[in-house]
């Protein structure tokens, strides 16, 4: 084989790990590199993403749920169904963070698979494959041919970048199970923030020491999101506020409806 296509030991080795590996990639180790920009796709980076998620979700949907439930009962009857929520919610994130992070492991380590395989059986295919992703990035002649022909040169490097270029694929993700927990407890911080005031005080009070609680919650969580979007702190803050609001304004108008129809007396 041409050392413009890879050398062929180093090919089958790969191979083998690839065939061997168990679902969890850990042992690729550092050396694999298949990360193109390990400080963008670190798994901090997923763990902060998926507490990010968790908290937002547990602070809206929750908050939103009470303040229906506000609007058409009173007592004791907005705490338990807050807590209810909780419990449920941060139950039904943590799975669906486990599901979704072990989906999408299987699914990078078949694709994985599947680009080895055609690197052995059709390198020429996948050579130009990797002409065609720098010819659009503006390489031509002898300058794109050397690109070519150092990518390919190197199976690990030739991998990594038709996973990346090609796929769009990263292997920046967490532990199937860390993602799970890392939603699970944010949700429940995040779903405890509006459900504490029902547990102290009752009625309109309880609901808008609630409402204010949740707000500056979600202004917290708005700054910490501008850190993989670019937003600026105080309009990302803002803009989860006003979909809570937004929220809030018509669960609680729909409860003060089934109230008056008799719903909760």
């Amino acid at each position: 084989m041409d050392t413009a296509t890879g050398d062929p030991g180093d090919l089958g080795r790969l191979e083998r790990r690839v065939r061997d590996v168990p679902e969890s990639l850990e042992e690729f180790g550092p050396d694999y590199a298949i990360e193109l920009d390990p400080a963008a796709h670190s798994v901090e980076g997923s763990w902060i993403r998926d507490a990010t998620l968790g908290a937002n979700d547990g602070l809206v949907s929750v908050l939103t749920l009470i303040s229906g439930v506000a609007g058409a009962a009173k007592g004791n009857v907005v705490l338990i169904a807050g807590v209810s929520a909780l419990v449920a919610g941060a139950i039904s994130m943590g799975l669906g963070g486990f599901v979704s992070a072990r989906a999408y492991r299987a699914y990078f380590l078949k694709e994985l698979r599947r680009e080895l395989t055609e690197m052995r059986e059709l390198p020429d295919v996948e050579r130009e494959e990797i002409r065609e992703v720098y010819r659009a990035r503006g390489f031509r002649g002898e300058a794109l041919e050397m690109v070519v022909d150092t990518i390919t040169s190197n199976p690990k490097v030739w991998l990594r970048v038709m996973m990346q270029e090609e796929l769009g694929l990263s292997q920046g993700f967490g532990q199937p199970l860390g993602a799970a927990a890392t939603v699970f407890l944010a949700f429940l911080v995040g779903g405890a923030v509006p459900v504490l005031p029902f547990v102290f005080a009752s009625g309109v009070a309880a609901l808008l020491i609630s409402f204010f609680l949740t707000a500056a919650a979600l202004l917290v969580a708005g700054a910490i999101r501008t850190r993989f979007t670019g937003e600026h702190p105080a309009r990302a803050g803002l803009e989860l506020v006003a979909m809570a609001s937004a929220g809030v304004a018509v669960a609680y108008g729909i409860g003060r409806l089934l109230h008056a129809v008799g719903v909760g007396q």
